[in-house]
């Protein structure tokens, strides 16, 4: 530092220099920022984005390339050098047209499927070759477990009743290759995936030109699907040494959580009961006689136990990530994220549901009311009835609090659960009822929410730290209560009978979260207070943090450098603001 303050050349040069250093630092990440993540060895990862299978002449030989505009413009690549990402959002339930094709599974992974337009993730497809007779796609190999599938069935086919159209399949001889249809730019048929795990799909492209000669290309595709990590997988048929992972951009290892139920705490943190997968109810249940509590029903388990829900922590996986729709407007602008657990059973998910089972109808005059009375967290929360029938608003954070429902009693029903923001939530909820005698019974407790990448392990149950966010309510101070709602019939699927007791459970609830294995970046570490970065390596672009930081330092030199020359004495920074 000692050459900055003597002359001001010096000054001027070696502060310049930074500020040029820093610069072009700051560009070079801001481009890559705009470009794709990469994999071991250097493969290209894509996971979001317009993506095409371009077959196309070089000197005379068929070459089949993949166009990649994921980022911004469009950019040539060897499929070799690449792999695809099904990201875990892209997990959908089998329709029954689709079993044949797909097997007899419940879910599958689909790019280009009936909610494509709903997450986000790649959008593959084909386009012919100029002036050629006929394009033959063939299907050599599969490699992966589970069945591969490339096929045809759109909305007009389902509302008509028709079968899909199969292209390719794995486990059917009878659909190994396919033409190309002549006269569309773009053919972009469904790829299915009936298992997670990395496929590769050595493909055969033969092209009949004008002449009647034939070229041919031949390539291998990787694609790791769904909480795959991809930034592990080999390239192409998986020859190529697989160089050590880049590093995240955190200075810490990015834990891996351990299963559910089990958590380990951190020092600032006990253990909370992390629930991230299955049926768990919102449940009113009687305790003794003229006394109410608010229990939380976990139906994950072979024998459902109940919880206290301060004792519990509900991650909302990363897999829960969509777009917002334009019937789900008033969460924000239609095609930003949403983090969205849906009121039919999505496994991988979180699956709550509201339980006044344990109050029989003779027992309460009139309906038993859930009410937000608070919440605390990055973004807005709703609760909405997401079926055909009924899109009732039921919770909504965003138009004001508190906010009540009222439900059945002695029933039981589902709802969606919509987070706008990844991060640590904390809902303060209130149940209430009045029983047959007269009696007037509610419990208050908060659920602690992990949503997205947040490791729930790290996250306080209950209250956490500090004070939740103050209540807002509209003028008058009475809560905005939504119109009633009819539950849904009590879903299929394990006893919903409670042992004797109100014990919590022990032991593991599910399978181990899988926030960091479809993100190569940061995890975010939840607290009261905030949320987590998505530094999901497999999405294109980058955070865009940094570079903004440093092109910020670099600015901040060239002034320095410009205060120093001017003044010809040191000058020392000043802090940065907080």
């Amino acid at each position: 530092m000692s050459v900055l303050t003597h002359g001001r050349r010096a000054v001027t040069v070696t502060a310049a220099t930074l500020a040029a250093v820093l610069l072009t630092a700051a560009a070079g990440l801001v481009a890559a920022g705009s470009g794709t993540a990469h994999a071991g060895g250097g493969a290209v990862v894509l996971a979001q984005g317009d993506i095409d299978l371009v077959p196309q002449l070089a000197d005379g030989r068929l070459d089949l390339r993949i166009a990649d505009r994921t980022g911004h413009g469009t950019v040539p690549r060897e499929p070799a050098d690449v792999v695809l990402h099904v990201v875990p959002e892209a997990k959908e339930s089998i329709l029954s047209p689709v079993n044949p094709v797909l097997g007899d599974g419940l879910y599958g992974w689909f790019l280009n499927g009936r909610h494509a337009r709903d997450v986000f993730a790649l959008t593959p497809a084909w386009t012919v070759l100029p002036g050629a007779r006929a394009v033959e796609v063939t299907l050599d190999r599969a490699q992966g477990e589970g069945r591969f599938a490339l096929y045809t069935f759109t909305e007009e086919m389902e509302w008509t009743d028709q079968e899909p159209v199969q292209h390719l399949n794995s486990e059917d001889p009878g659909h190994r290759s396919f033409r190309l249809p002549q006269g569309t730019e773009r053919f972009a048929p469904t790829w299915g995936f009936a298992a997670e795990g990395v496929h590769r799909l050595t493909l055969t492209v033969t092209a009949t030109l004008a002449d009647g000669s034939e070229v041919s290309d031949t390539e291998t595709l990787a694609v790791a699907v769904g909480s795959t990590d991809p930034t592990r997988v080999r390239p192409g048929d998986g020859s190529t040494p697989t160089a050590t992972p880049t590093p995240t951009t955190s200075s810490t290892p990015t834990p891996t959580p351990p299963p559910s139920g089990t958590a380990t705490p951190s020092p600032s943190a006990p253990a909370g009961y992390v629930i991230d997968d299955g049926h768990i109810d919102l449940a009113a249940r009687p305790v003794s006689p003229g006394k109410l509590a608010f229990r939380i029903k976990d139906g994950t388990l072979q024998n459902p136990r109940w919880h206290d829900p301060e004792d519990v922590v509900i991650h909302v996986r990363p897999a829960a990530k969509r777009r917002i729709g334009e019937a789900q407007a008033f969460l924000g602008t239609p095609g930003d994220p949403v983090w969205w657990l849906p009121s039919s059973r999505l496994d991988g998910l979180v699956w709550p549901g509201w339980n006044t089972e344990e109050f029989p109808a003779a027992q309460v005059k009139g309906r038993i009311s859930y009410r937000l009375d608070a919440l605390q967290g990055p973004g807005r929360l709703a609760v909405v009835n997401d079926n055909s029938l009924d899109s009732t608003v039921l919770l909504d954070s965003g138009n004001g609090l508190p906010d009540a429902f009222e439900h059945t009693a002695g029933s039981h029903s589902h709802s969606a659960w919509a987070f706008t923001k990844e991060g640590v939530y904390r809902t303060v909820l209130t149940v209430a009822a009045t029983l047959a005698d007269g009696t007037k019974v509610s419990d208050t407790a908060t659920i602690a929410w992990a949503v997205g990448t947040v490791d729930p392990t790290t996250v306080r149950p209950g209250p956490g730290d500090g004070p939740v966010a103050p209540t807002t309510a509209p003028p008058g101070g009475t809560p905005t209560t939504t119109p009633s709602t009819s539950p849904s019939a009590p879903a299929p699927g394990g006893t919903d009978e409670p042992p004797a007791g109100d014990g919590t459970a022990g032991g593991t609830n599910g399978q181990a979260a899988t926030a960091g294995s479809a993100a190569a970046g940061t995890s975010g570490t939840g607290s009261a207070t905030g949320g987590a970065t998505d530094g999901r390596l497999a999405s294109t672009g980058a955070p865009a943090l940094l570079p903004v930081g440093l092109a910020a330092a670099a600015v901040g030199a060239g002034a320095v450098a410009f205060l120093a020359a001017r003044r010809r004495r040191r000058a020392e920074p000043p802090e940065p603001a907080h």
